[in-house]
């Protein structure tokens, strides 16, 4: 028996609205209008338009997806590609240490509008797909042995697709063993220079959790064992692994730690922005002589140990590049969409002042992390005067949450330039209340793109 598969398919088949903590219900919520604020925002991006092009309709109707800002109907994992590229273009959705959870709601977004089915739904599915995702990260620490998070991904998005469509056991079982043992997807997709390919590679898991859905619902069986089976993850991969068990009260629930984004740049960078921001107010730049950054080893690893950060050639470098996000802020006194124009990461005058940046892991911060999220900057002056910035825990983190009016205003800020004005406070307000929803489809048809 792989007790791993048991509990996960237990977990989905069994979880009703019902069982959900108000921490929990909340904090889907509050993830679901971030990721559809973070898709309009990027709705017409170049990965997003590649699946598109690439689209074909559904076999049969109970196989379509719809894209999200689209009443267009086509296959529903091709769709699910695409929303899960939109939500992810920006890098500005919601992450937990090792990936971005709210990828996986490009699966229940596809095909939720087409079913009528109801908010409770939606909202139990896409708790369902975070508690999965983040445990598997939790204890896998698969980003540290070098894969990346399309596995936990995509083993959440199934499991949460199927709750959502209330598939019985024995085909969730199987969903979930064919997307595990399916999607194994290597790191080098967040190295070096970064390609299109990083804000495409957990759609592309999403994507097949659609269709290992759809093959586990037409019949197909899957693997018995992939975790903790022979030639399964946890003798391949992981090594022993024991997940936190799932429960039914607040602190069980681990959702509300995904951390919802501020800045539009890497979560281990929000810290970095904010020390910026600080810095900004009490030295100009062209005066720094040298910044000392003082960090945990996961933002260090991630953006600040390769030489392809300190040049970045790509978007996708560019907002993962310690230096260079440091550089910005300190020239601007914050970073927004401008900062990653392509004349403008790649405009030699700004390397001068990335080239003052170091960048070291430092124990006080590396001890606790994740639960405690820290960084401090050392920066000195031409003049030999020194300034020092320190950031514990910054807006997004669980212990410091962005308020509901932050969000509205991230959502509104993203979301009017698709929709316009009146539009977008529409679909707000309906989004704010999803729960009472008999059926989703009205919601969806509110974020249509004329």
């Amino acid at each position: 028996m792989d007790f791993i598969l048991e509990s996960l398919t237990d977990f989905a088949t069994d979880l009703k609205f019902s069982d959900l903590p108000a921490n929990a219900v909340n904090a889907g919520k509050e993830r679901m209008l971030d990721a559809l604020g973070c898709a309009l925002g990027a709705f017409d991006c170049e990965t997003s338009a590649i699946g598109r092009n690439l689209a074909g309709a559904a076999a049969r109707p109970e196989l379509a997806g719809r894209y999200i800002g689209e009443r267009n109907q086509v296959a529903a994992d091709a769709a699910a590609f695409v929303n899960a590229c939109m939500i992810r273009d920006l890098d500005f959705n919601d992450t937990y240490p090792g990936g971005h959870p709210s990828d996986a709601l490009g699966a229940l977004f596809s095909v939720a509008p087409l079913r009528g089915l109801s908010g409770e739904r939606l909202i139990t599915a896409t708790v369902v797909a975070y508690e999965i995702f983040i445990r598997i990260q939790m204890k896998a620490l698969l980003r540290e042995k070098g894969w990346d998070q399309g596995f936990g991904i995509g083993v959440g998005a199934a499991a949460g697709l199927c709750n959502l469509l209330g598939l019985d056991r024995a085909a969730t079982q199987h969903a979930i063993a064919i997307t595990a043992v399916g999607n194994m997807p290597m790191r080098a997709t967040r190295a070096g220079q970064l390609s299109l390919w990083k804000g495409a590679a957990t759609a592309y898991a999403v994507r097949n959790a659609v269709f290992g859905v759809q093959l586990a619902a037409a019949g197909m069986t899957g693997p018995e064992a992939p975790f903790s089976g022979r030639h399964g993850l946890v003798e391949l991969v992981s090594g022993p692994i024991e997940l936190p068990a799932f429960g039914r009260t607040p602190e069980e629930f681990f959702i509300p730690r995904a951390k919802i984004k501020y800045w539009p740049v890497v979560y281990n960078m929000q810290a970095l922005v904010w020390c910026g921001i600080e810095l900004h107010k009490q030295v100009q730049a062209e005066e720094i002589e040298a910044i000392d950054v003082q960090t945990y080893w996961s933002a260090w690893h991630e953006s600040g140990s390769e030489p392809a950060k300190w040049d970045p050639q790509t978007r996708a470098t560019a907002d993962h590049s310690l230096p260079y996000i440091l550089a910005w802020v300190l020239r601007h006194g914050l970073i927004d969409h401008n900062a990653f124009a392509d004349e403008v990461y790649r405009d030699a005058g700004i390397r001068p002042l990335m080239k003052r940046v170091t960048v070291r892991v430092v124990d006080e911060f590396e001890k606790d992390f994740p639960r405690r999220v820290g960084m401090r900057i050392v920066a000195t002056d031409k003049a030999g005067k020194s300034y020092e910035v320190t950031i514990i825990n910054p807006l997004g983190h669980e212990d410091n949450p962005v308020s509901a009016k932050d969000l509205a205003e991230k959502f509104t800020r993203l979301v009017t330039p698709r929709l316009g004005v009146t539009r977008t406070a529409s679909a707000l307000q309906q989004w704010q209340n999803v729960e009472t929803a008999a059926s989703v489809t009205p919601l969806f048809d509110a974020l249509v793109v004329d």
